[in-house]
């Protein structure tokens, strides 16, 4: 029973390897603990504001990888997967403004930012993908339901617009509809006077984020190297030929879809909880653009490219964020060098090319080695 057990979990822990990914070696898990590490320990030595920062890099990052799946394993360009990320901002809110002083915790809040933006990519997806939308069309879309909802979102100023104790608050962003009404809550455990609150400018939050991102990072690398993530691949290289084959193509990229969605809509509730504030302005088109420039610069096929890339683009999005608004101009810039550079994304390519050097060396050290000899040597 032990061995079955074992053999089990070897199983499934082979699926974080596979074609489908980059760095399947040692080496690379190696590195890639000392990264987690020296990640799981920056607050420890960096200041409040660095922190702060941080964890919105990490949040970002999720989302990241929310779009990477659609479009670099499933061929799905969305958008407006901004939207998602702000409708389940908008979730949490509310759903955190309405009960935490009945609960005490946010993770009713945080469940509900999930399941909020993955049921409106049910009804949008069922529309899209057995409408047999495809391509561009489903691209535009998807940017044209995250406008349409930040114009409502905007146009709700009256203070007839409140659900429950939450008011929408139009241009203002999210909060109490009444001074007596809690505010938006920080990420909170427990029930009761048994609750633990989070505030997202400590180092709490930021391992919170930090785990949530590795979950969701191995998570995906386990689903893309399954036969269902073999199954995305088919989907975005011959649509026909997959579904010549039995599979039903619609619904494959339906559950991918509400899967997506359904992710960054965790980030979307993560970043509220953050900094306990929501405003429509994440639906425009600036923020949905933004979210593809990680992806593409990174390599949309994966994942752990995207996740380093929007990293490093949101350290230098910082640092040019004094500039206004020139700073998006200016990642839009980097987007065609990187594109022109490497078609595959930067960071995809590099490791695509270390993958070979290693792979080189691994050869040539086993083509060293002597031949076997002797009584126990294969003829």
């Amino acid at each position: 029973m032990r061995m079955m057990t074992v053999s089990r979990i070897r199983s499934l822990l082979s699926n974080l390897n596979g074609p489908q990914t980059l760095g399947n070696s040692r080496m690379f898990w190696a590195l890639w603990l000392v990264g987690l590490a020296a990640f799981a320990l920056l607050p420890l030595v960096a200041s409040r504001y660095q922190i702060l920062t941080a964890s919105n890099f990490l949040i970002s990052a999720i989302l990241a990888l929310s779009l990477c799946l659609i479009w670099g394993y499933a061929g799905i360009l969305s958008l407006g997967q901004a939207a998602f990320f702000c409708i389940g901002g908008y979730a949490y809110g509310i759903v955190g403004i309405n009960l935490i002083e009945t609960t005490g915790e946010s993770v009713s809040a945080v469940i509900a930012g999930a399941i909020a933006p993955a049921l409106l990519a049910m009804a949008v997806g069922a529309l899209m993908f057995y409408g047999r939308l495809k391509g561009v069309y489903v691209a535009i879309l998807m940017l044209v339901v995250s406008l349409l909802l930040g114009l409502f979102m905007r146009q709700t100023a009256d203070p007839t617009y409140a659900i429950g104790g939450a008011y929408l608050g139009g241009m203002n962003g999210l909060g109490p509809a009444t001074p007596s009404d809690p505010a938006i809550p920080s990420l909170t455990f427990g029930i009761g006077r048994h609750s633990i609150e989070i505030d997202g400018r400590g180092a709490g939050f930021y391992w919170v984020a930090l785990g949530a991102l590795v979950a969701i990072y191995l998570g995906l690398r386990w689903l893309v190297n399954s036969s269902f993530g073999y199954l995305l691949v088919a989907v975005r290289e011959d649509e026909q030929r997959t579904e010549t084959f039995g599979y039903d193509v619609r619904l494959i990229q339906f559950a991918v879809f509400t899967l997506s969605a359904a992710i960054a809509g965790l980030a979307g509730a993560l970043y509220t909880a953050w900094g306990t504030y929501i405003h429509p302005d994440g639906f425009s088109v600036g923020p949905n653009i933004l979210v593809v420039i990680w992806v593409a610069v990174g390599g949309r096929k994966d994942l752990t490219s995207v996740a380093i890339s929007t990293l490093a683009l949101s350290c230098i999005s910082i640092e040019l964020a004094t500039w206004g608004e020139i700073s998006l101009l200016v990642l839009g810039f980097i987007l065609v060098g990187a594109m022109l550079a490497a078609p595959e994304g930067v960071f995809a390519t590099i490791g695509a090319w270390l993958s070979k050097i290693s792979a080189r060396r691994t050869g040539q050290a086993t083509a060293a080695r002597p031949a076997p000899t002797g009584p126990g040597a294969r003829l």
